[in-house]
Formats: structure tokens, sequence, C-alpha cells
């Protein structure tokens, strides 16, 4: 591999320096800005092979390129500018022709019409990868923070954050703390970021309230979190009754109607003060009354002053699919007092919990429960801060390598 420092005033002057001298195959390896010159500072390297002719093993005025040969399947391509090249030399050269071997000419040059235009095909998607991973890697670099910026693995994790769709300025911040606790601490860079993270992320810990609503935006999931919610508490020796206050679910195929007869739970349903104090009495000996609420009267209307009059604690149910910013207008909808936490829901359906931390870190609710898949209750239990940061980063082995 061959390897040089380039500099300019202008980044785009030094990228212009590497391409013409190296071609598209060449890889930046570090970047700065020298404080003594003011000139920008960028080494890059690439391999011999990838090399534009007359600037590696062939000369100008050398030796003609031989014309391309046929690529068996087991030949990994050529990449780069010199693939071009050799694509470009072999269309110029044309088989001779006689007359006895006219159509076999005419063929063999049909053949290597094909093949040339398949490399030159290759040459050009591998280029623009290439540069579209160079542009990638430089504006990653420029975001950060220039003491950190030469650093490989800062700027691989920086990148790793962002495709969790965790906000930009947040990331950064994120990371260059933890390449910062690593410098002065030692260890690795992941399990300094976990550390980092760790301690923005509340959980809710204590008992359960007796009264406990569940409430949420339209597709949330709060019938199967309040279902999971009464299994773990059966499993825990609580007798749990239900109160439901979107009547629409009760007909003979209702979900919650359906559950409720299978785990055995006491279900009412409640469209008045009257019925809600008939239901009270009736779940008076209940060590947990759950109460099932209506996604079209969301906190709002008669459903609200009724679970103000049964001085009901609430749960926000919020699916992690959700967009950032539909998280955060539905938690702003159910801040206050009452609010005892959050169940995060649907937490297996997506891969980036990003936009998920971006509301936790800015918002700092008190989360409750954690609903990672179908299954009841093994899918479902309380929040625990290091169990967001293995869905979010992956699990972390005893050597702080994430499996």
């Amino acid at each position: 591999m061959r390897i040089k420092r380039f500099s300019a005033k202008k980044l785009p002057q030094v990228i212009e320096m590497i391409k013409e001298e190296f071609g598209l195959g060449a890889v930046i390896l570090s970047q700065r800005e020298n404080p003594e010159t003011g000139l920008v500072e960028v080494t890059a390297g690439v391999r011999e092979e990838d090399l534009p002719l007359g600037a590696g093993g062939v000369e100008p005025g050398s030796e003609p390129v031989p014309a391309a040969k046929p690529v068996s399947p087991g030949t990994p391509p050529v990449s780069g500018l010199r693939a071009y090249q050799r694509a470009v030399s072999a269309g110029r050269e044309k088989p001779e022709k006689t007359e006895r071997s006219e159509k076999s000419g005419q063929k063999a040059v049909g053949t290597l019409g094909l093949e040339v235009k398949e490399e030159l095909l290759g040459a050009i998607n591998s280029g623009v990868s290439q540069i579209r991973e160079l542009i990638l890697d430089l504006a990653h670099r420029q975001s950060l923070a220039e003491k950190w910026r030469d650093q490989g693995e800062v700027v691989r994790l920086y990148r790793r954050l962002l495709a969790t769709s965790l906000e930009p300025e947040l990331a950064r911040d994120l990371v260059e703390k933890a390449a910062a606790s690593l410098a002065a601490w030692g260890g690795d860079l992941l399990g300094q970021l976990r550390q980092t993270v760790r301690p923005l992320i509340r959980c809710r810990e204590g008992a359960w309230p007796r009264f406990l609503a569940l409430v949420g935006p339209s597709g949330s999931g709060k019938t199967t979190v309040l279902v999971k919610l009464a299994a773990l508490a059966q499993k825990r020796g609580l007798k749990v009754s239900v109160i439901t206050l979107d009547t629409l679910k009760l007909g003979a195929t209702g979900q919650l109607a359906q559950y409720a007869r299978i785990m055995g739970l006491g279900l009412k349903a409640c469209q008045s003060q009257a019925e809600l104090d008939e239901a009270r009495e009736i779940f008076d000996e209940a060590d947990l009354i759950l109460v099932d609420t209506s996604t079209r009267d969301f906190l709002a209307g008669e459903q609200l002053r009724l679970l103000a009059a049964c001085e009901a604690q609430t749960l926000l149910v919020l699916p992690a699919n959700l967009k950032t910013a539909d998280l955060s207008a539905a938690y702003q909808r159910a801040m206050g007092p009452e609010l005892w936490g959050v169940a995060l829901s649907k937490l297996d359906e997506t891969q980036t919990l990003g936009g998920l931390l971006t509301l936790i870190i800015e918002v700092n609710p008190i989360l409750g429960f954690f609903s990672t898949g179908p299954r009841i209750p093994e899918d479902f239990g309380p929040a625990r801060a290091d169990r967001f940061l293995d869905l979010w980063l992956g699990p972390q082995t005893e050597e702080g390598v994430v499996k």
C-alpha cells in the first residue's frame, strides 16, 4: 500500500490532489488542520493495484496495455480508476478480421464490447461507492471536535449512533463525553458510552399504585400492555381486576373480554360515575385495579373526569416505533401529577431506538415497564436502564465487547 500526506489551504484542494495522484481508489487515513502552517493536512493511502496508470508500475510511453481478458466467475473484479482505464484501453483494440473469419470476428467484437461494458459499470459503481463513503467519513469527522477527528474508533461510534436515529447533536455530545472518559479512565469506548448514558435513564422503583389507568395514542398497544401487566401482577401473587372505559371493546369477541375470561380477571365496563362507584365496591378486595381507556378520548372529556373521580394514576404507553416528535407530543399531553410512569411498547418492532433515547434524555420521563415481544409475561417487565442499553447498542460481555 502506498501512503502519502497531502496539504493545501482548503480541504477540496487536498481532495483534488489525492484524486489526481492516487485516483478514485484512495482512502482517507487521517485529517487535521496544522495550527502552525494553517494548512489542511490529509494522509491518504491506496493499494498498488488501484493506482492510476502512470503512478504505479506502468509509466506513460512504456509497453502498451494488453486488451482485457474475459473474467472467470471466480475472479474478483478490479475496482477504481485502474479498471476504468483497462476497460477503455481494451475497447480501443480491434480484433483482426479476414474474409474467411468475418462472422466469427463480428461475434468476438460483440463479446468484447459486453465484457468492457460490464467491467466499466463495475468500476463506476465501485468509484461512486468509494466517493460516497469518503464524503460521509469527512462530514462525520468534521462534525466532531478537532481533538477526536483523527480517532477512527470515535468516528465509527458516532456514525453508529446516527444510524440508530439519534439526534446528531446529542450523538456528538455523548460520543465526545465517552471519549473523554476513556482518555481519563481507560477501558473501552463502548463501555464508557454506556456509563455516560445509564444515569440519564430514569426508571420507576417501589410499589405500584392500586388504581393504574393505561393511556396513550392510537396504536400504542395499551390493551396488550394491560394484559401483560395483569399477568405479571398475578405471577407476583396479586389479585387483579380491570375496569374499562372503552365499551366498544366489550363485544362477544372483544380482546380484553377474552383475556379476562382466560386469566380469571374481574372485568366491568363503566360509562358513568355511578357505574364506576359500583365497580369500586365489587373490586374492593383487589390488590391492583387496571383501567383501560379509550384512545379517541385520550385524557379528555368524560373519561378524564372519571379517572379523576377514582383517583387513578396514569401509565402512558408509548410505542418505540413512533417518531420522536409524536412521542414528545403524546408525553406532553399526558404530563401531570397523576402520571406515574411510561411503559415502552413494541421495542421488538424497531431497530432504531435513537429517537426514543432522544426523548428519554431531553424530556427525562420515569420509565415503568418495557414490552419487548409477544409472549405473556416473558416479554414484559419493569424498566431497567441496562436493558434499554442492551436493546439500543447490543448486549455487553464481561470484557466490554458487544456480542
